[in-house]
């Protein structure tokens, strides 16, 4: 069900069996920190986006590796569009799929950089009149985090290239994952200047290392296991994201609302 690899007639029948359904993968280019390759998030996402397709079929759009990176500009390996850009080539990808004939389409994200301009591209969108619905895949309905806080034995708080995402990448690519370059000390935050706001340098100042958690306890047994929790939430979301009709219906009603709204 890989967009890439089907034909022209391949792709008009899948959309016709998976209700004009369609996903995203979107993940990054930057260091994780000494042991795991650059490509991780958009390879780890694509990967669980596959597997949970194969479990509830839609069609499976190229991942897109090029994203929202600014805040690891310090360190070699980070690839990082204009913010614009990367939110208007996102809407021309949604509108080229939707022109196919795809109505609707699950971005989702595998980089925590995207977590700030994806659901502003949710409210952008919702004013563009378009004819499709996007939609930006949560879990959290499902239990996935706390069911993967279950694997865990380190008690440092993980937040990249940790002892999940590090298990999960031992699990999917063993030959790119560098253990022996591992630092020999968890990455914790680094002291900030105390002050009452969030700063343009908050990432950078906490962990200059591009390494938050402690990957030392990771294992590819533990990201069999993650991954496993992650294709099964992400197939049940797919599978209710297929059956729902309420969105595209107001999307349609807020459009014609909004021209004439009562005053």
């Amino acid at each position: 069900m890989q967009w890439a690899h089907l034909t022209a007639a391949d792709l008009a029948q899948a959309c016709k069996s998976t209700n004009a359904t369609a996903a995203l993968p979107i993940g990054s280019l930057e260091r994780h920190s000494d042991h795991l390759p650059l490509g991780i998030d958009a390879m780890a996402v694509e990967r669980k986006v596959l597997a949970a397709a194969q479990i509830e079929p839609l069609v499976v759009l190229p991942t897109l590796y090029y994203t929202h990176v600014k805040e690891m500009k310090n360190s070699l390996g980070a690839i990082a569009l204009e913010t614009d850009l990367l939110m208007k080539m996102v809407e021309n990808i949604c509108d080229e799929a939707s022109r196919n004939g795809f109505k609707k389409i699950i971005l989702i994200n595998g980089h925590g950089g995207n977590r700030f301009w994806l659901p502003l591209l949710m409210m952008n969108l919702c004013d563009a009149d378009k004819d499709y619905a996007a939609f930006f895949l949560r879990l959290d309905q499902y239990n996935v985090s706390r069911q993967i806080h279950k694997l865990r034995d380190s008690d440092v708080p993980e937040a990249h290239a940790g002892e999940i995402e590090t298990s999960v990448a031992m699990h999917l690519y063993p030959e790119l994952v560098k253990m022996d370059r591992l630092p020999a000390e968890p990455g914790l935050p680094r002291d900030l200047p105390v002050v009452p706001a969030y700063t343009p340098i908050e990432w950078y100042s906490m962990y200059p290392d591009a390494y938050a958690g402690d990957a030392r306890p990771a294992t590819a047994e533990k990201g069999n296991k993650a991954f496993d929790i992650q294709v099964s939430a992400m197939a049940r979301a797919f599978k209710d994201i297929k059956a729902n009709t309420h969105v595209l219906e107001h999307i349609a009603r807020f459009t014609r609302d909004k021209q004439s709204p009562a005053c």
